[in-house]
């Protein structure tokens, strides 16, 4: 298997409400807003980046516990939104709040 993990800190921004799947398993959306300075090419660059997200279960009921504006460090991998889309969604495997 190839490695597909991400591990990003950031605000939770545009949190949905919480809904649930045919089967009744919990699913929330949301956007996490990120920024920080990266080094690249030995120079600082400042990065504002906002990026889709999905948790679904347990992680999903706790993100939907959480006010817009928290802080959070989440880690998950990256899939297509839809097998028709070329939109990247990440899906949130852990969560901590910071």
């Amino acid at each position: 298997m190839e490695t597909n993990r991400l591990t990003l800190t950031g605000v939770v921004a545009e949190p949905e409400a919480l809904r649930y799947t045919p089967a009744g398993v919990p699913l929330v959306s949301l956007h996490i807003r990120h920024e920080s300075q990266q080094m690249e090419a030995g120079v600082v660059r400042r990065v504002n980046v906002e990026m889709a997200a999905v948790a679904i279960g347990e992680i999903a009921q706790g993100i939907s516990a959480l006010p817009g504006g928290s802080h959070i460090s989440v880690e998950g991998f990256l899939a297509r939104k839809s097998p028709q889309s070329n939109q990247i969604v990440l899906h949130i495997c852990s969560l901590k709040t910071v």
